[in-house]
């Protein structure tokens, strides 16, 4: 008889633990927040993590998730928080397409998702409540406007661009690409003569640089456009064992302003970095804030766009200093 008493004990102090969690956010005005991140493969990527993760604990308990660069972790991370039935979910995605099923299934639960970083591919767009994050076509668009200013002045009859792309099926990559083809265009001789793909990954960017110097005359390239920091310091890697002069007889431009990079760039190696401010943190925080807080007649955007801007050696002495 005691032992069962015992067991009914535990039953009914495990149901009141499993329920309590709501209960204590109501009691004192804290959140349950999932947080599913899509990896950890760069400076700026753990930098974006930290400043979310300590801005929501500040006032919410979070449960952090790393994707591993794995699209299916996220998915069934996501399903984990819903299970647990959080207040809201954060998503910092790997992909743009492959989210509807499983945020229809936030949404029938109703927990509401903030896209954060990369954009999302889906046919509601109630399934999220608002994208936090940088322009991404913007940043192409700058980095297009330094190598068109850069040349503009110069009588080279053409100018031949390389193009080191992030991840495919990214709306990061395809939109830095379509922002930086639009603004080149307005200089007929400035043309993206080849595109290599590396995945964001700073081994994979001098992977592709050292086989397309194998099979090919890097020579006749004028502008190494890198669609990320990683990938240009891999391709730097790449460019020590030959003729070239980086900075000089290859400009070089990328994105994304981690303190390598700025370092290369202070050094005459690198030409440009366009910022991509990794500092989300009080963005995000400040969205789920007026959601809750259901202002009046306020409804969160559907873009929330961070500030950011360009580092070249116009400006060096006024570059703040990199966490990342």
């Amino acid at each position: 008889m005691k032992k069962r008493n015992l067991l009914l004990m535990l039953i009914f102090l495990f149901t009141l633990t499993a329920c309590s969690t709501k209960d204590n956010k109501t009691q004192d005005n804290s959140l349950v927040i999932g947080f599913s991140q899509s990896g950890i493969e760069s400076s700026w990527r753990k930098y974006h993590t930290q400043s979310i993760r300590s801005e929501l604990t500040e006032k919410n308990q979070v449960l952090y998730r790393n994707g591993y660069m794995d699209q299916d972790k996220q998915i069934q991370d996501i399903r984990t928080f819903i299970a647990y039935k959080v207040d809201a979910i954060i998503l910092s995605p790997l992909k743009e397409d492959g989210w509807q099923t499983v945020l229809q299934e936030a949404k029938k639960a109703k927990i509401p998702v903030f896209v954060v970083d990369r954009h999302i591919n889906v046919s509601d767009t109630d399934l999220f409540v608002t994208h936090i994050g940088p322009n991404f076509k913007a940043q192409g668009n700058r980095a297009g406007l330094f190598v068109k200013n850069y040349f503009a002045d110069k009588k080279q009859k053409q100018i031949n661009v390389l193009e080191l792309k992030g991840l495919e099926n990214t709306s990061v990559s395809s939109s830095r690409a379509e922002g930086f083809k639009e603004t080149i265009a307005q200089d007929k001789r400035i043309k993206i003569a080849d595109e290599l793909t590396g995945d964001f990954i700073r081994a994979k960017g001098k992977e592709e640089i050292q086989k397309y110097i194998k099979e090919k005359d890097i020579s006749d390239i004028d502008v190494l456009y890198s669609h990320n920091d990683e990938m240009t310091l891999g391709a730097l890697e790449a460019l020590k064992n030959t003729s070239i002069n980086p900075g000089k007889d290859l400009v070089i431009v990328t994105i994304d302003g981690q303190e390598e990079a700025i370092e290369q760039l202070k050094k005459g190696n690198i030409n440009c970095v366009v910022e991509n401010n990794p500092d989300a943190g009080w963005f995000v925080a400040n969205a789920l804030d007026k959601y809750f807080a259901k202002e009046k007649n306020y409804t969160l955007p559907k873009e929330i766009y961070m500030s950011e801007t360009v580092f070249s050696e116009n400006n060096l002495s006024s570059i703040p200093t990199r966490n990342y």
